[in-house]
């Protein structure tokens, strides 16, 4: 099962997405993507309430991608999806993602008792 609700004004088109983004439902997204998109409307494909994609879910958000949709992702799967597919790191809709300065090393601190 798939919710999809849309979110629209003049400038821009948010497609929110909650449940599966699988089978018949890649191509109800599909139809309200290509339904919202207009010249000079940013679309963003809301993607934080996704639990599951398939293959076809897959290549339609290759698909906005390549047209120039943003995809928001959170959770360590949907993330490194939205990474794999844009080649960059995925917003999550809070703040932006901060780049790591090279010179700086993460560190782990261990507690014992």
């Amino acid at each position: 099962m798939l919710r999809i609700t849309v979110h629209e004004n003049d400038a821009l088109c948010r497609l929110e997405l909650e449940g599966r983004l699988e089978g018949p439902w890649v191509g109800e997204i599909e139809h309200a993507w290509r339904s919202s998109s207009l010249p000079g409307k940013q679309i963003e494909v809301d993607m934080r309430e996704v639990v599951g994609i398939d293959d076809a879910g897959r290549e339609l958000l290759t698909a906005m991608h390549q047209a120039g949709a943003h995809l928001i992702a959170k959770g360590v799967w949907m993330r490194a999806l939205v990474e794999e597919i844009t080649g960059k790191q995925a917003f999550d809709g809070g703040k932006e993602p901060q780049t790591k300065n090279p010179d700086q090393s993460s560190r782990i601190r261990r507690h014992t008792r």
